[in-house]
């Protein structure tokens, strides 16, 4: 019996296969390591099964690509905490050793020495809540801090302002983190 989801960890790449999304298609998605704490996803695929090579336009529309991704980096974290020694020994750059919970309660118990750490915290909190809700960012992350709604965008703009962050592509939400961001965050 075939899983329904399998990781492959390669030199440099993770890929994420789906076996069930679309009958008799296997659909599979690239990842790169952009630093320790993000991934981007760098080619989608499909590869078809069968004997015939007919593929349907009305399967293709049941493809939702950004659940795919959300899901693919979920699955990804965990395979990588449930076996972290295995995964320790492929020397990847992409480490994800910090969760949500413990970002936000660096947060709120003002864990941090200086405005630059705190910056740079929220960066990273920003990022992680953006995968893994997309919408209405300020308002998650308001009610994860205990902060007002109004305090969290400015943060947000700050963190834009002052470069820990830089937009990502055109059209996708969320940020990548810059060097600065990543130098404060070492000592984590």
């Amino acid at each position: 019996m075939k899983k329904n989801t399998e990781i492959n960890f390669e030199k440099n790449k993770i890929i994420v296969l789906f076996n069930n999304v679309i009958k008799n298609q296997s659909i599979s998605l690239e990842f790169m390591p952009l630093n320790q704490y993000q991934l981007i996803c760098s080619n989608i695929s499909i590869t078809n099964k069968s004997k015939s090579l007919h593929v349907n336009t009305t399967d293709l529309r049941k493809i939702n690509i950004h659940s795919l991704v959300k899901t693919s980096l979920k699955l990804i974290d965990k395979n990588i905490s449930l076996d972290q020694k295995k995964y320790n020994k492929l020397n990847y750059i992409y480490k994800p050793s910090i969760k949500v919970n413990d970002i936000t309660k660096m947060i709120n118990k003002n864990i941090y020495s200086n405005r630059e750490e705190l910056l740079s915290i929220y960066s990273l909190l920003y990022i992680y809540m953006q995968r893994d809700f997309g919408d209405n960012i300020s308002k998650k992350i308001a009610e994860k801090t205990k902060y007002k709604e109004s305090y969290v965008k400015n943060l947000t703009k700050e963190c834009f302002s002052k470069n820990y962050m830089k937009n990502s592509n055109k059209g996708l939400a969320g940020g990548i983190l810059t060097n600065k961001a990543l130098k404060a965050l070492s000592h984590l």
